[in-house]
């Protein structure tokens, strides 16, 4: 059977992609290092990497076995956190995705309250967008996203506390050609922007498609929201945008929200956790502290878990 050891020592080989690498990261000689990998292939009975000409490189077979592997090292890393946050060592680690609303809304206050309690915890704060946000979730390399929920697609191993709703605009540059555009046909038209990646075209496509309206296809998709806006501020470009925080945007950038008829669906932003692993005293905490925040702002969220 596959040791813990074992999975230290594949994880180290890909994250240095090659033994000798991986040797000096662990400490170890390398021929202690291959014959571990021998060992570990042999009880899996897959190849785990293949010889590549700058070291090695993840087989198809390896790379579940790769998944799990982190999954597995998160765990073991989370359990001993549990351990030192319950006998009040008060330490451990916090891997959050916010979506533009979390990170503009949200956050600052989260971790004012946080750190009063867990000091001590490193909170490690990304952007990030659905649907690929939700994958390191089920993965355990992400404790939360605050964000949109998931779509019925995407509900898999996932767990759902409702914070707020909030309306989607469609904002443009300060001089474009589209100010004064209420009708959403006449948008597809246009020239869109995305925030986040092509995976979250169904969360684009949605606005049209309710209309029996024939949906654009972005012409630039960035992670990066003040790539996003810099590009729109002086354009034509046109681009989605939570409205709860349009007011604070519009006030740093020269963009304008338009006043579609109807207006867009609504976004339901909740805090998007695993649904098989149980959270820390820390995770659990934090999540507290969005609810809290969160309600201060908007009113109360729904705090039933779906």
């Amino acid at each position: 059977m596959i040791k813990i050891q074992h999975i230290e020592m594949l994880l180290a080989v890909e994250r240095a992609g090659s033994i000798r690498a991986a040797s000096k990261l662990l400490g170890k000689t390398q021929p202690a290092v291959t014959k571990a990998l021998r060992q570990a292939e042999a009880e899996l009975g897959a190849a785990i990497f293949k010889r590549a000409p700058s070291g090695v490189v993840v087989t198809e077979d390896g790379k579940p076995i790769l998944r799990r592997a982190r999954v597995i090292q998160s765990e073991l890393r989370k359990m001993q956190e549990e351990v030192d946050q319950r006998r009040g060592l008060g330490t451990g680690r916090l891997n959050v995705t916010v979506s533009p609303l979390a990170a503009a809304r949200l956050i600052s206050g989260t971790l004012k309250r946080f750190k009063r309690r867990f000091p001590n915890v490193h909170v490690q704060i990304s952007g990030g967008h659905e649907p690929i946000a939700f994958g390191p979730v089920r993965d355990g390399e992400v404790d939360l996203v605050i964000g949109p929920e998931p779509q019925a697609a995407d509900v898999a191993g996932l767990s759902t506390t409702f914070l707020v709703e909030t309306p989607i605009a469609v904002i443009t540059g300060h001089n474009s050609r589209w100010l004064g555009e209420t009708r959403l046909s006449e948008l597809a038209k246009g020239d869109w922007l995305m925030i986040g990646t092509r995976a979250r075209l169904p969360y684009l496509r949605r606005h049209f498609t309710k209309l029996g309206l024939e949906p654009p296809d972005p012409k630039i998709t960035s992670d990066s929201i003040f790539s996003v806006l810099s590009l729109i501020e002086d354009s034509d470009y046109l681009c989605t945008y939570p409205g709860r925080v349009l007011e604070q945007t519009a006030a740093r950038w020269r963009i304008r929200a338009l006043d579609l008829d109807p207006p867009l669906i609504s976004a339901r932003i909740a805090i998007i956790t695993s649904s098989e692993r149980p959270p820390t005293p820390a995770q659990q905490y934090f999540s507290d502290c969005v609810q809290q925040v969160s309600a201060n702002l908007f009113g109360p969220g729904d705090a039933e878990k779906l």
